[in-house]
Protein backbone atom coordinates (compact mmCIF):
# COMPACT_ATOMS: atom_id res chain seq x y z
CA UNK A 1 0.00 0.00 0.00
CA UNK A 2 2.66 2.27 0.73
CA UNK A 3 4.29 2.06 -2.91
CA UNK A 4 0.23 3.05 -3.73
CA UNK A 5 0.36 5.69 -2.00
CA UNK A 6 3.99 6.94 -2.98
CA UNK A 7 2.90 6.58 -6.53
CA UNK A 8 -0.81 8.80 -5.92
CA UNK A 9 1.26 11.51 -4.52
CA UNK A 10 2.56 12.37 -8.04
CA UNK A 11 -0.68 13.69 -8.71
CA UNK A 12 0.20 17.00 -6.83
CA UNK A 13 -1.70 16.59 -4.05
CA UNK A 14 0.05 15.80 -0.78
CA UNK A 15 -2.18 15.32 2.11
CA UNK A 16 -4.87 14.27 -0.19
CA UNK A 17 -4.59 10.45 0.56
CA UNK A 18 -5.72 9.43 4.40
CA UNK A 19 -4.49 5.64 5.46
CA UNK A 20 -7.03 5.20 7.99
CA UNK A 21 -6.01 3.88 11.47
CA UNK A 22 -9.38 3.69 13.09
CA UNK A 23 -20.09 -16.47 -18.99
CA UNK A 24 -17.79 -17.85 -16.97
CA UNK A 25 -18.29 -19.05 -13.53
CA UNK A 26 -14.65 -19.97 -12.55
CA UNK A 27 -13.73 -16.20 -11.77
CA UNK A 28 -12.45 -16.12 -8.57
CA UNK A 29 -14.85 -13.60 -6.68
CA UNK A 30 -14.65 -11.28 -3.86
CA UNK A 31 -17.44 -11.70 -1.00
CA UNK A 32 -19.62 -8.63 -0.53
CA UNK A 33 -20.50 -9.87 3.45
CA UNK A 34 -24.11 -9.61 2.27
CA UNK A 35 -25.03 -13.28 1.99
CA UNK A 36 -28.38 -12.77 -0.06
CA UNK A 37 -26.20 -10.64 -3.07
CA UNK A 38 -23.16 -13.14 -2.83
CA UNK A 39 -25.36 -15.84 -3.47
CA UNK A 40 -26.94 -14.02 -6.31
CA UNK A 41 -23.77 -13.26 -7.51
CA UNK A 42 -22.24 -16.95 -7.32
CA UNK A 43 -19.58 -15.78 -4.55
CA UNK A 44 -19.52 -11.91 -4.97
CA UNK A 45 -17.92 -9.34 -7.44
CA UNK A 46 -15.49 -10.79 -9.88
CA UNK A 47 -11.87 -10.19 -8.67
CA UNK A 48 -9.98 -9.11 -12.11
CA UNK A 49 -12.97 -7.18 -13.23
CA UNK A 50 -14.61 -3.99 -13.79
CA UNK A 51 -17.91 -4.04 -11.85
CA UNK A 52 -20.32 -1.07 -11.52
CA UNK A 53 -22.51 -0.28 -8.82
CA UNK A 54 -25.38 2.54 -10.09
CA UNK A 55 -28.22 4.12 -8.63
CA UNK A 56 -29.79 7.76 -8.73
CA UNK A 57 -29.61 10.12 -5.89
CA UNK A 58 -30.61 8.56 -2.43
CA UNK A 59 -30.98 5.15 -3.55
CA UNK A 60 -28.19 3.97 -1.22
CA UNK A 61 -25.68 3.44 -3.60
CA UNK A 62 -22.69 4.79 -1.68
CA UNK A 63 -24.18 3.08 1.25
CA UNK A 64 -24.36 -0.03 -0.34
CA UNK A 65 -20.77 0.47 -1.67
CA UNK A 66 -19.50 1.11 2.03
CA UNK A 67 -21.10 -2.39 3.18
CA UNK A 68 -19.31 -3.98 0.11
CA UNK A 69 -15.81 -2.39 1.38
CA UNK A 70 -16.89 -3.36 4.79
CA UNK A 71 -17.18 -6.94 4.25
CA UNK A 72 -14.00 -6.58 2.29
CA UNK A 73 -11.81 -5.26 5.10
CA UNK A 74 -13.73 -7.67 8.03
CA UNK A 75 -12.71 -10.79 5.72
CA UNK A 76 -8.40 -9.37 5.69
CA UNK A 77 -8.83 -7.40 2.41
CA UNK A 78 -6.99 -3.96 1.82
CA UNK A 79 -9.28 -1.69 -0.28
CA UNK A 80 -8.63 1.86 -1.90
CA UNK A 81 -11.74 4.16 -1.92
CA UNK A 82 -11.57 6.73 -4.65
CA UNK A 83 -14.07 9.96 -3.41
CA UNK A 84 -14.45 11.53 -5.81
CA UNK A 85 -17.68 13.28 -5.10
CA UNK A 86 -16.22 13.33 -0.98
CA UNK A 87 -19.79 11.34 -0.13
CA UNK A 88 -17.48 8.89 2.33
CA UNK A 89 -17.85 9.60 6.51
CA UNK A 90 -14.78 7.58 7.39
CA UNK A 91 -15.95 7.98 11.22
CA UNK A 92 -19.58 7.06 10.13
CA UNK A 93 -18.31 4.19 8.06
CA UNK A 94 -16.05 3.21 10.28
CA UNK A 95 -18.97 2.87 12.68
CA UNK A 96 -20.76 0.33 10.26
CA UNK A 97 -17.88 -2.00 10.03
CA UNK A 98 -15.72 -0.67 7.99
CA UNK A 99 -11.58 -2.02 9.30
CA UNK A 100 -10.06 1.57 8.19
CA UNK A 101 -6.33 0.22 8.57
CA UNK A 102 -7.20 -1.79 5.68
CA UNK A 103 -7.94 1.41 3.81
CA UNK A 104 -6.58 3.79 1.51
CA UNK A 105 -8.62 7.00 1.10
CA UNK A 106 -8.00 9.04 -2.02
CA UNK A 107 -9.83 12.50 -2.42
CA UNK A 108 -9.20 13.82 -5.72
CA UNK A 109 -9.90 17.16 -6.81
CA UNK A 110 -11.24 16.40 -10.40
CA UNK A 111 -12.29 13.82 -12.52
CA UNK A 112 -8.99 13.39 -14.34
CA UNK A 113 -7.06 12.66 -10.77
CA UNK A 114 -10.05 10.27 -10.12
CA UNK A 115 -9.60 8.04 -13.04
CA UNK A 116 -5.66 8.52 -13.00
CA UNK A 117 -5.93 7.19 -9.37
CA UNK A 118 -7.74 4.08 -10.18
CA UNK A 119 -5.54 3.48 -12.79
CA UNK A 120 -2.69 3.74 -10.63
CA UNK A 121 -3.91 1.61 -7.94
CA UNK A 122 -6.11 -1.05 -10.30
CA UNK A 123 -2.52 -1.25 -11.39
CA UNK A 124 -0.56 -1.85 -8.33
CA UNK A 125 -1.88 -4.99 -6.92
CA UNK A 126 -2.19 -5.32 -3.65
CA UNK A 127 -5.80 -4.05 -3.17
CA UNK A 128 -8.24 -6.81 -3.12
CA UNK A 129 -10.87 -3.54 -3.92
CA UNK A 130 -10.47 -0.43 -5.45
CA UNK A 131 -13.82 1.51 -5.39
CA UNK A 132 -13.76 4.68 -7.81
CA UNK A 133 -17.36 6.94 -6.96
CA UNK A 134 -17.53 9.71 -10.00
CA UNK A 135 -21.27 9.48 -9.25
CA UNK A 136 -21.57 11.00 -13.48
CA UNK A 137 -19.10 11.40 -16.00
CA UNK A 138 -19.63 14.05 -18.55
CA UNK A 139 -21.01 13.05 -22.03
CA UNK A 140 -18.29 14.72 -23.80
CA UNK A 141 -15.45 12.93 -21.16
CA UNK A 142 -13.05 10.41 -22.58
CA UNK A 143 -13.06 7.81 -19.83
CA UNK A 144 -10.50 4.95 -20.07
CA UNK A 145 -13.21 2.34 -19.04
CA UNK A 146 -11.68 -0.54 -20.89
CA UNK A 147 -8.07 0.57 -19.98
CA UNK A 148 -8.83 0.67 -16.30
CA UNK A 149 -10.82 -3.21 -16.99
CA UNK A 150 -7.62 -4.12 -18.11
CA UNK A 151 -5.66 -3.04 -15.08
CA UNK A 152 -7.67 -4.92 -13.05
CA UNK A 153 -7.79 -7.92 -15.07
CA UNK A 154 -3.74 -7.90 -14.86
CA UNK A 155 -3.64 -7.45 -10.83
CA UNK A 156 -6.93 -9.46 -9.76
CA UNK A 157 -8.06 -6.27 -8.48
CA UNK A 158 -12.34 -5.98 -8.11
CA UNK A 159 -12.59 -2.48 -9.82
CA UNK A 160 -16.05 -1.46 -7.93
CA UNK A 161 -17.40 2.18 -9.94
CA UNK A 162 -19.99 3.77 -8.64
CA UNK A 163 -22.26 5.89 -10.31
CA UNK A 164 -25.65 7.94 -10.90
CA UNK A 165 -25.83 5.91 -13.84
CA UNK A 166 -24.65 3.08 -16.33
CA UNK A 167 -21.80 4.59 -17.86
CA UNK A 168 -18.69 2.32 -18.33
CA UNK A 169 -20.75 -0.12 -21.02
CA UNK A 170 -19.19 -2.61 -22.63
CA UNK A 171 -15.93 -2.55 -20.15
CA UNK A 172 -17.98 -3.94 -17.01
CA UNK A 173 -18.16 -7.62 -16.55
CA UNK A 174 -21.02 -7.44 -13.98
CA UNK A 175 -23.58 -4.03 -13.82
CA UNK A 176 -25.69 -3.84 -10.88
CA UNK A 177 -28.44 -1.08 -10.51
CA UNK A 178 -29.99 0.20 -7.03
CA UNK A 179 -33.42 1.10 -6.50
CA UNK A 180 -36.07 1.25 -3.87
CA UNK A 181 -33.87 2.30 -0.17
CA UNK A 182 -35.80 2.36 2.73
CA UNK A 183 -34.44 3.67 6.47
CA UNK A 184 -35.47 1.56 9.06
CA UNK A 185 -35.57 2.98 12.53
CA UNK A 186 -36.01 1.27 16.41
CA UNK A 187 -37.53 2.60 19.09
CA UNK A 188 -41.22 4.45 19.05
CA UNK A 189 -42.97 7.15 20.78
CA UNK A 190 -41.19 8.25 23.68
CA UNK A 191 -37.93 6.45 22.90
CA UNK A 192 -34.37 7.33 21.53
CA UNK A 193 -35.36 6.74 17.28
CA UNK A 194 -31.61 4.35 16.35
CA UNK A 195 -30.79 3.70 12.94
CA UNK A 196 -31.59 -0.18 12.17
CA UNK A 197 -30.29 -0.74 9.19
CA UNK A 198 -30.73 0.53 5.34
CA UNK A 199 -33.12 -1.69 2.76
CA UNK A 200 -32.67 -1.36 -1.03
CA UNK A 201 -33.35 -3.85 -4.03
CA UNK A 202 -30.37 -4.60 -6.31
CA UNK A 203 -31.00 -5.97 -9.77
CA UNK A 204 -27.97 -7.50 -12.12
CA UNK A 205 -28.82 -5.24 -14.88
CA UNK A 206 -26.02 -6.54 -17.19
CA UNK A 207 -23.81 -10.04 -16.70
CA UNK A 208 -20.92 -11.39 -18.70
CA UNK A 209 -20.27 -13.84 -15.66
CA UNK A 210 -23.72 -15.07 -15.15
CA UNK A 211 -27.23 -14.35 -15.87
CA UNK A 212 -28.58 -11.23 -15.50
CA UNK A 213 -31.98 -10.08 -14.41
CA UNK A 214 -32.02 -11.57 -10.91
CA UNK A 215 -32.81 -8.97 -8.26
CA UNK A 216 -32.14 -9.39 -4.23
CA UNK A 217 -33.25 -7.22 -1.10
CA UNK A 218 -30.67 -6.18 1.33
CA UNK A 219 -30.16 -4.77 4.42
CA UNK A 220 -27.16 -2.98 5.76
CA UNK A 221 -25.55 -0.47 8.46
CA UNK A 222 -24.09 1.30 6.21
CA UNK A 223 -26.24 4.83 5.38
Amino acid sequence: MAGAAALLHRLGRPGALRLGTTHTTNLPRLATGLTPLDAMLEGGLPRGCLSELAGARSTGRTGLACAIATGATRAGEVIAWIDAEDALDPDAAAGAGLVLSRTLWVRPRSLDEALRAADILAAAGGFGLVVLDVAETPATARVPWTRLARAAGRTRTALLVVSKRRQTEAAASLALEVTARRVRWSGGEGRLALLDGITCRVTVARSRIGRPGGDVVLRHACA
